[in-house]
């Protein structure tokens, strides 16, 4: 959450402070841990020196590829614990302004309409603690997953927000397919929602 609290495109869904949106994720996250689990692969990179988790990387791989990339996906839990989980989950608040209920509508289609016609990994998610950006955490988990998409022929596609972060995935190989700019004025905020359809297809070796 601190990794985006900071973008106007991000922040403009919430009418409530940082701690209270930290709050409600970390309700949510063991029920979206588990999720999908068989096809969720999850990666985090650890400061040392802290033990923070200071970049965390969600991939969605295809059901034909279930059995792979099995060290990042989540352990399963007993369902005594799933009932915790969610329960956790359907408790926390985590609704957002009703005004920028349709602000990804257009990006879905252009996501929808570009989508690879076989197989792909999708990177669901991906973000770094503002206090260690610039230090190539962000490109190591692209990286990761960039080899798992090598490794499995599969090509990798995604979603990006905002030029820095475009800058990195071209740096990585990704092309863009398409591009989004929104005046973030019709959702009562200052700004533009900038989005880009990106894919990386496996090295042939």
């Amino acid at each position: 959450m601190t990794a985006f609290y900071g973008e106007p495109w991000w922040n403009m869904n919430w009418d409530k402070p940082l701690d209270a949106i930290i709050e409600s994720a970390a309700a949510r996250m063991p029920t979206n841990l588990l999720k999908e689990r068989d096809v969720r692969r999850h990666q985090k990179v650890i400061d040392t020196a802290t033990g923070q988790v200071v970049g965390y990387a969600r991939w969605i791989l295809p059901a034909s590829h279930a059995d792979s990339w099995l060290d990042a996906q989540v352990p399963d839990v007993s369902e005594q614990d799933k009932a915790r989980f969610q329960a956790a989950y359907e408790a926390a608040d985590w609704a957002i302004r009703p005004e920028v209920e349709d602000s990804d509508d257009l990006v879905t289609e252009q996501f929808h309409k570009h989508a690879p016609k076989g197989p792909y990994i999708k990177l669901d998610y991906l973000g770094v603690h503002p206090d260690h950006h610039r230090r190539g955490i962000g490109s190591m988990l692209v990286k990761s997953g960039v080899e798992q998409g090598n490794q499995l022929g599969l090509d990798l596609y995604m979603m990006a927000m905002g030029q820095k972060a475009v800058d990195m995935y071209t740096k990585q190989g990704f092309e863009e397919l398409d591009s989004l700019k929104q005046d973030m004025a019709q959702w009562g905020r200052e700004g533009s929602y900038d989005t880009w359809i990106l894919v990386k297809h496996p090295e042939i070796k």
